[in-house]
C-alpha cells in the first residue's frame, strides 16, 4: 500500500478536479478545512510541455499537510507521458487522468469521455503514464460514455491490471453532465470487479449523502462535486459524517470572512478586476440559503472591485436566516 492509498483508505475522502473552479485561489480555501487531498482543474500536458503561462498558473500547487495531485486531459501518448514527468518534477504526489469530460472542445481530440469510447487508446495513455512516473496515477471515468454502453467495469480491469492506484467513478453515463439520478448499481459492479480502490462520485451534498453513496456502492472512499462550490465547509461535514459525528455548519459571520478571503485570494492571483468578475459566480453559492437569494445574484453582476463586493457581503444580515438587504 503506497502513501496515497493508505491516505485513502484513513480519510475515505479525495476532493475534486472541477473544470473552471479547483483554481488556485478556491485550494487555497479548501486547504484551510484540512482536506487529505486537493486536485487542480484538469490541465493539457502539451500546454505544460511548453510552460504556458495560464496552465502553469492552473498547475500551482498549494502548500500544506494534503496531499496535492494535477489532473491531465489528454490522448497522445507522449505528450501525457512528457506532462506526466513534469507534473511529478514539480513534486506533485498523484496524477489524475480525465475520462470523464464531455466539452467538445476536449472529446473531439479524442480526450475526456472519448478515452471511455475507445479502451484500447485509453489503456494505451494510461500505461504511457504509470510507465513514466514513481507517483500513484489514478482514473477518473463515468459509469459510461452513453446508457448504451455502461464500460466502466470491463475498463476499470483492464486499468487495475496496468497498474492505476485508484478509480474514481462518477454514476452517470455522458449524455447529461448533471440532474440525472446516480447510477448507484453500476459504480458498485466497479468496486465488486477490481482490487485497486474505487472512489464513488456523483449526488454529494452533505454529509448524509456521503454516508448514503458509500453504503449503497461500497466504495473505498468519497468524492463530492459541484456541492463544494461555495461551501467548502462540505469538507469537514463528510469527514465527520463518515466518522459516525455531527457537524453544525458555519454562522453567518464565518461564511463571510470564507467569502471575502476567497475574494482576497482571487484579486491577488488574478488582479482586481479579474478577479471581482470571478467572484460573481461564486458568490451567491456561498449565500444560497439567502432569503433574496435570485436578487443578490443579479445585483453582483455589477460588482467591479473589492470594495465593490465587501459592500454587497455586508449587506448579507442575518435576519430570518440570511437576509440580502437590497442597496
Amino acid at each position: 500500500m503506497n502513501g496515497f492509498t493508505k491516505r485513502l483508505d484513513e480519510a475515505k475522502l479525495l476532493l475534486p478536479p472541477l473544470a473552471g473552479y479547483t483554481d488556485y485561489p478556491f485550494r487555497r480555501i479548501l486547504s484551510e478545512f484540512d482536506p487529505p487531498f486537493l486536485c487542480t482543474e484538469m490541465v493539457n500536458p502539451e500546454a505544460l510541455v511548453r510552460e504556458s503561462q495560464r496552465t502553469m498558473e492552473m498547475a500551482k500547487m498549494v502548500k500544506g499537510d494534503h496531499m496535492n495531485g494535477v489532473q491531465l486531459v489528454g490522448s497522445d501518448e507522449e505528450s501525457m507521458r512528457k506532462g506526466a514527468a513534469i507534473v511529478e518534477s514539480m513534486g506533485y504526489d498523484y496524477i489524475d487522468i480525465n475520462m470523464g469530460c464531455t466539452v467538445k472542445t476536449v472529446t473531439r481530440t479524442g480526450a475526456g469521455l472519448s478515452l471511455m469510447m475507445n479502451e484500447a487508446k485509453a489503456v494505451s495513455v494510461t500505461s504511457a503514464v504509470v510507465g513514466a512516473v514513481d507517483i500513484p496515477v489514478t482514473s477518473k471515468m463515468r459509469i459510461g460514455p452513453t446508457e448504451a454502453n455502461k464500460n466502466a467495469k470491463v475498463l476499470s480491469q483492464k486499468l487495475a491490471d496496468i497498474g492505476v492506484s485508484a478509480i474514481t467513478v462518477h454514476g452517470r453515463t455522458g449524455e447529461k453532465k448533471f440532474g440525472l439520478e446516480v447510477n448507484l448499481e453500476g459504480i458498485k459492479e466497479v468496486v465488486e470487479a477490481v482490487d485497486v480502490p474505487v472512489i464513488a462520485n456523483g449526488g454529494v451534498y452533505t454529509g448524509d449523502d456521503s454516508i448514503k453513496l458509500k453504503e449503497a456502492t461500497g466504495a473505498a472512499a468519497i468524492m463530492p462535486g459541484r456541492g463544494l462550490i461555495g461551501n467548502p465547509w462540505l469538507v469537514n461535514e463528510i469527514m465527520f459524517s463518515l466518522g459516525g459525528k455531527n457537524l453544525s455548519g458555519p454562522d453567518l459571520g464565518e461564511r463571510k470572512q470564507v467569502t471575502l478571503r476567497h475574494l482576497k485570494y482571487l484579486c491577488d492571483f488574478y488582479g482586481e478586476r479579474t478577479g471581482a468578475i470571478i467572484m460573481r459566480r461564486l458568490l451567491g453559492k456561498y449565500f444560497s440559503g439567502c432569503v433574496n437569494a435570485g436578487m443578490l445574484k443579479r445585483d453582483v453582476q455589477r460588482m467591479r472591485t473589492i470594495n465593490d463586493m465587501e459592500s454587497l457581503i455586508g449587506r448579507v444580515n442575518d435576519v430570518n436566516g440570511m437576509e440580502y438587504v437590497r442597496p
